[in-house]
Parts: structure tokens; sequence; C-alpha cells
């Protein structure tokens, strides 16, 4: 949309009118862009991502579930699991799994049925 675009516009001496008119942008729609502020949930959200980034560079191979018991245990701001999970895949963050060892299954020798 050209929203920034009528800020431009209106610097350069142009009538609001004409240029959402122009753009064929409603004036309603201007207006509660030009007046938008970020929601409670919006700015916890954002003030959520510092320490879910802080706590996945201490401890990288903790995923989401680890990271919401962590921050239900320490003093720090209580995340859900469902949230962390979204904030991190926001912020493009994954644990780092180690892939466990498993011994190689061994291969018996094929035995024939005496009886069959």
């Amino acid at each position: 949309m050209g929203l920034p675009l009528v800020n431009q516009l209106l610097a350069q001496g142009y009538a609001l009118v004409r240029i959402l008119s122009a753009l064929k942008i409603k004036p309603s729609t201007y207006y509660n862009w030009r007046h938008w502020q970020p929601s409670r949930q919006e700015k916890r959200r954002e003030s959520l991502k510092p320490y879910i980034l802080d706590v996945w560079k201490t401890f990288k191979f903790y995923g989401y579930r680890c990271i919401a018991a962590y921050s239900q245990q320490t003093d720090g701001p209580k995340v859900s699991g469902y949230m962390t999970l979204k904030l991190m895949r926001e912020l493009g963050i994954k644990s780092r799994m180690q892939k466990r060892y498993r011994e190689p299954k061994t291969v018996g020798r094929l035995i024939k049925n005496p009886t069959a």
C-alpha cells in the first residue's frame, strides 16, 4: 500500500484529499494507519523476544519446551510453551539436537526350517 508515500506527497505540498483519491485509499484507512499503536500483547511479544533469544544463546540444546520450563523456574518473565514456540519461529531459531548413537543391528544368519 502507498501509505508512507502519502506522507512524502504531503511534504511536497499536495492536498490530502487529492493524494488519497489518486491512490484510491479511503480516508479512514489513512487515519487508522497514522494513529496506529501496537497492542498490549504485541508489546509483550516484542519484549519477550530478547529474553528467549538470550536463553537460547545460553542453552543451545534447549527446545521450546525446555525454554518455557526454564522461564517458569527463574525470576524472568513467564512464557508458555506455545508462545515460546511461536516466538522461536519468528526469530528463526531452533534447538540443536544431537543425533543419538544407535548400535547397528546385527544381521543373523538365516536358518532354513529343517521340517519344511
